[in-house]
Formats: structure tokens, C-alpha cells, sequence
């Protein structure tokens, strides 16, 4: 059992600079996790929540005064659903032998009544599979597919680009008017309604929103290599130097409105805030796929493990200047 609390203040849509108020979101989440395994690698997992959203509008000397404005009280109903197949051992630090994959459904719906539709609902349905080939010792080749395909009146977005856990430092518009971590002038498709959003993810090479939709498909491939670890038959009590891998890596991905016949290859706009000009350039990548390809390092540092990664887009041959990245965490 899972009880979560957040605060957030001016969550969207009340993040909209127009808005003439404040507003405070108390979220309150309530899970119950259930597994039931068929032997040590394969397991059912259920996942039922209920979430609350007050929305407290903070009192101003606006006119009209915003202090007499009732709170705005959301609750949904979630229920998540998965498969689970994992045979992969952990020999070392991020490096792994074997498979390990997960079949998933989720549902959501609004409780609370909302205009015309009353209860609008989300379902999504997704996998995440990876594969560690071992290569010599503790070099392994690691392949990844992942998918999600979201429907209903309320969908899932997803932004496409990027990697988990990336430390951003700064704010996401540089002093030249340039976009930093994420292209927020590739808006969402417009006839689409989208109540919660997520990464597509690793996408290396781009920026977060390369492309975004209510489906997304991620492909990647990293060969891991220990340096240390392979090359000495000692152990190594340093951690940083222990854990310490050279990766190279190979990404793709798409993300799309509508039925699998919509999804193409995306276009990178390039804008700058309040310049009504935008230049749309097809991403590098293959067929519908924009696709990325690189070098990091891994290690741990002060008990966290760091990834570093430099990226370029698939459209030759470490064409221009790489996307960097500082992330943490385990895996893809």
C-alpha cells in the first residue's frame, strides 16, 4: 500500500502567464499493489489507485477579488494491469545477461463530473522489453523495445526525445532565445484531448519534443563495457573506477497522432520565443524512425551513478555539434 502527497503551485493550465491569479494543487494518491507469481520469473501485477486534485485559488486583490472563489475538487479512478517475464541476473552494476519484459494496460477515468462527459476515460496499452547479449566478460550488447498506444475521450501525450532522469541545469530558454532541454514550439495536435503526459525516452541526439502524439515507439541499443572490471583480474575497491563503463549507443524513435498509419518521421522547428518565423527540417534518423547514435561514460560518483552521454542526430557522419546529457540512473 502506497500513499502519495504532492503540492504544486500553478500546475497547467493555470500556468499560462495571462492567468491574473495563483493557484495551489494538493494532490493526495491512494494505491494498493497486488502480485501474484507463477514462479521466480514470471508474475501478475495489479495496480488500483485513486487520486485527489484540490486546486485552491489563492486569495489576491485582483477585481474581482479571487478570496470568495471555491476550491476546484478532481478525483480519478486508475487501475494498471501487467505481465511480467524476467530471467536477467545482475552481475555487475547496470550490467545484466538475459531477458526481462513487461505486457501492461492501463485505465483511468475522471470521477468527478465534468460538462457534457460526465466520466472521460484513458486507456492506454503498452510493453517495455530488454535483451542482455553477453559479449566477453562483462561486455554485454543490451537491446530495448518499448511501445505505449494510448485512446478515449482523454489520452496520454507523449514527448519523444531525450533521456530519463536528465539533470537540467538552467532555465530551458538560453540568453540567445534558443531552446535548452525542451522544443516548445512543436505544439500538440489541437484535435486531441490530452489529460496526462509523459517521455518517450531514451531518444538520444534531440531534445525533449522532437515529435509528440498519443503513441510513441522507442528501439535502442547500447554496448556496455566495464573498463576496469574486464581488463584487471583483481578486485577493484573504488567504486567510481569499478563501475566506471564506456557505452556506445544507437537510438530510435517516433511519436504520433492517430491510427499506425499516421506515424512518419519527425520534423525538428526551429523558432525562437515571439519571432513568428519557424524553419520545419525532417529529423535524421531511418524510414519513419528519427534516430540518434553516440558515446557516454557511466560510474558512480558520492553514492549516485552518473550517466554521460554526447549524441548526434542519424543524418551523417558526427555532423555538427552533439547533444549532451547528465542523467541519472540504472539501465536505458
Amino acid at each position: 500500500m502506497t500513499y502519495y502527497r504532492n503540492t504544486l503551485k500553478n500546475p497547467p493550465p493555470f500556468d499560462d502567464a495571462t492567468i491574473p491569479f495563483n493557484v495551489r494543487q494538493i494532490s493526495n494518491l491512494y494505491q494498493v499493489t497486488i502480485s501474484y507469481p507463477f514462479n521466480k520469473v514470471r508474475s501478475l501485477r495489479f495496480n488500483v489507485g485513486y487520486r485527489r486534485d484540490k486546486m485552491v485559488i489563492l486569495s489576491s486583490d485582483f477585481v474581482p477579488p479571487t478570496l470568495p472563489e471555491p476550491d476546484i475538487i478532481q478525483s480519478y479512478g486508475m487501475v494498471h494491469a501487467e505481465y511480467v517475464h524476467d530471467d536477467a541476473l545482475n552481475t555487475a552494476l547496470n550490467i545484466w545477461k538475459g531477458l526481462r519484459y513487461k505486457i501492461y494496460m492501463d485505465w483511468y477515468s475522471r470521477l468527478s463530473k465534468t460538462g457534457a462527459n460526465d466520466h472521460p476515460y484513458t486507456l492506454n496499452f503498452g510493453f517495455d522489453a530488454r535483451h542482455y547479449l553477453p559479449i566477453y566478460r562483462n561486455v554485454i550488447w543490451a537491446v530495448r523495445g518499448a511501445a505505449d498506444f494510448s485512446w478515449g475521450p482523454e489520452k496520454f501525450i507523449y514527448f519523444l526525445g531525450g533521456v530519463d532522469n536528465w539533470l537540467m541545469f538552467g532555465n530551458n530558454i538560453k540568453s540567445n532565445g534558443a531552446y535548452r532541454y525542451f522544443n516548445a514550439a512543436n505544439t500538440p495536435d489541437p484535435d486531441n484531448e490530452y489529460a496526462y503526459q509523459s517521455l518517450a525516452v531514451n531518444l538520444r541526439g534531440f531534445k525533449q519534443n522532437v515529435a509528440n502524439g498519443n503513441n510513441a515507439i522507442v528501439i535502442n541499443s547500447e554496448i556496455r563495457m566495464p573498463v576496469f572490471s574486464t581488463l584487471l583480474n583483481r578486485p577493484i575497491n573504488n567504486a567510481f573506477l569499478r563501475n566506471f563503463q564506456l557505452v556506445q549507443f544507437f537510438d530510435l524513435g517516433a511519436a504520433w497522432n492517430g491510427t499506425y498509419d499516421k506515424i512518419e518521421r519527425p520534423g525538428i522547428l526551429y523558432s525562437e520565443p515571439g519571432n513568428p518565423v519557424a524553419v520545419k527540417i525532417k529529423a535524421g534518423g531511418i524510414g519513419p524512425f528519427a534516430g540518434g547514435y553516440g558515446f557516454g561514460v557511466r560510474s558512480t560518483l558520492l553514492g549516485y551513478f552518473l550517466r554521460f552521454d554526447a549524441g548526434w542526430e542519424l543524418n551523417g557522419f558526427f555532423k555538427g555539434q552533439p547533444q549532451l546529457y547528465l542523467a541519472m540512473g540504472l539501465d536505458f
